[in-house]
């Protein structure tokens, strides 16, 4: 099942809207986390909600002196690389679900030049499943690298409530990869690196990628159906645009923790911004030119 902490932060009755209002988000987001018959939209969704009240949250005075004074602890520093690791992972993702919409829009515009005449889509089908096994390996090591963050114990309130977001942010990510990931049939297997409970959640929203892989793994008489994939090419778009403007969240939440830390000069971040250039996973491209 989830691996994020149960607890509730509830706030002292005379504390600000916001910290009532994020109290209920990460409640909302535990409850859409629970139930298998969420999208993997309505939950990244949910996720951005949270991440607006986190990013109030931070710009209230009182908590700004908090982040500000927690020099040398260790559970602040944990939650400034745990920032990075989300924010990697959440640009893989991306870079993964456009190169594959980009082969989806390949296929289709052969299968659209076909009502002129005969057309050949073999190396189109031969690139999209190239793209699809380098993805699985990237999904493969996205999913390693992020099984440590939100799993430490902290000392600090405000870090606590911030380790919790990134643990439950971890979740909804791995019901992502999942999803891209598609079909468990390789030679490793997702269950051992998301657990049954996320595996389970992204059953529904990793069929329709199941269903394109199979029938453009078929060695003879390839069957495509243009509709298939205008499907999982809408399906793809929406997840991004959802992913866009989460990935913004992330950047914004990263760069207030660091502001804090540099406002006061309590602790000297070389890392003040994160670039996308800059990537821990390797890229789709890196995987495709590394074969």
């Amino acid at each position: 099942m989830a691996s994020y902490h149960t607890r509730s932060f509830s706030f002292p009755s005379n504390s600000h809207p916001v910290a009532d209002q994020l109290d209920e988000q990460l409640s909302r987001l535990r409850s859409s986390q629970a139930a298998s018959t969420s999208s993997l939209t309505n939950k990244l969704n949910s996720l951005n909600d949270l991440y607006k009240c986190v990013e109030e949250f931070l710009q209230l005075p009182h908590n700004q002196k908090t982040v500000s004074q927690s020099q040398g602890e260790s559970s602040v520093e944990q939650v400034l690389d745990g920032s990075l690791r989300l924010l990697d992972i959440c640009a893989t993702s991306r870079d993964v679900l456009a190169l594959s919409k980009e082969r989806l829009q390949d296929i289709q515009s052969v299968l659209r030049r076909r009502c002129i005449g005969e057309l050949d889509i073999t190396n189109e089908v031969a690139e999209y499943l190239k793209t699809r096994k380098s993805s699985k390996k990237i999904i493969k090591k996205c999913l390693k690298d992020i099984s440590a963050v939100g799993k430490t114990n902290e000392s600090i309130a405000i870090s606590s409530m911030l380790k919790d977001v990134q643990a439950l942010t971890v979740d909804v990510f791995k019901c992502l990869l999942s999803y891209i990931g598609g079909s468990q049939k390789s030679s490793w297997s997702f269950s051992k690196l998301v657990g049954q409970g996320s595996e389970k959640e992204a059953a529904a929203s990793i069929s329709e990628f199941d269903a394109v892989d199979a029938s453009l793994s078929q060695k003879k008489n390839v069957n495509v159906d243009m509709s298939q994939l205008v499907k999982l090419e809408s399906e793809v778009q929406e997840i991004d645009e959802v992913l866009e403007s989460l990935f913004r969240h992330l950047i914004k939440n990263r760069s207030t923790l660091l502001n804090e830390f540099l406002k006061f000069n309590i602790m000297g971040v070389q890392d003040i911004t994160w670039s996308p250039t800059v990537r821990h996973s390797p890229t789709v491209l890196d995987l495709v030119h590394m074969r």
